[in-house]
């Protein structure tokens, strides 16, 4: 899937430094909890989430009577969830210390897969956690958006994401750009698969501090 008009403005926007490093980092299960968070919106809905399903539409049994979430209702339970929660979402330990150290020497830009009508909520919660940098809402693969982003800067880019698909977007469509995989999510980590897409794997922000210090030296 190719940029949707809506993230390649948001892109466009972006008052970018071209000869600074740039570091494109995730929101969810990287600088706030999601998968623990939507596991008790679920239920209270009436959902069980088992995160090591892999697939979102084997991921939720109903309370009741155990029938088994097709992806549409659980991508509406998903979007509901952001609509109802996206200001509540809890912050990562260390994230907001870890970024505040990397922009010293890089600029930041959050690169979240989210509802594009929650990105005001998203920027309100992550500003509340001194997480306030520019966030550009995407769909599908990340790695369109990353080789946009790329294009723009001359300095190194890293990208830091949860998820195996978005980094191996980011190793397709912008081999250029650095990649971490970082899981910042006790809960989800166990369930979330890993990629050889990625540099390094990090579980907590120690780890991704030290991969940003290496990469930008």
């Amino acid at each position: 899937m190719a940029l949707t008009d809506i993230t390649r403005a948001q892109i466009e926007m972006l008052d970018l430094v071209p000869d600074s490093p740039l570091i494109a980092v995730d929101a969810d299960e990287v600088l706030v909890y999601f998968m623990r968070h939507f596991r008790d919106f679920s239920a209270e809905k009436s959902w069980r989430l088992n995160p090591g399903a892999g697939r979102l539409d084997q991921a939720l049994t109903h309370i009741e009577d155990g029938s088994i979430a097709d992806m549409a209702t659980g991508l509406g339970l998903i979007d509901a969830f952001f609509q109802a929660e996206v200001h509540n979402q809890i912050a990562i330990d260390w994230a907001a210390s870890s970024l505040k150290e990397a922009s010293l020497s890089a600029q930041i830009v959050v690169l979240t897969n989210l509802p594009h009508a929650a990105r005001d909520g998203r920027i309100a919660n992550l500003g509340g956690h001194g997480i306030p940098y520019p966030v550009v809402t995407n769909t599908g693969g990340k790695g369109f958006a990353l080789a946009e982003l790329a294009a723009r800067v001359d300095g190194p880019v890293l990208f830091i994401d949860d998820s195996a698909a978005q980094i191996e977007s980011a190793a397709k469509e912008a081999p250029q750009v650095r990649r971490m995989q970082l899981i910042g999510c006790d809960y989800a980590a166990p369930a979330l698969p890993r990629t050889d897409a990625a540099e390094t794997l990090a579980l907590d922000w120690g780890d991704g501090q030290r991969w940003i210090k290496r990469v930008l030296g």
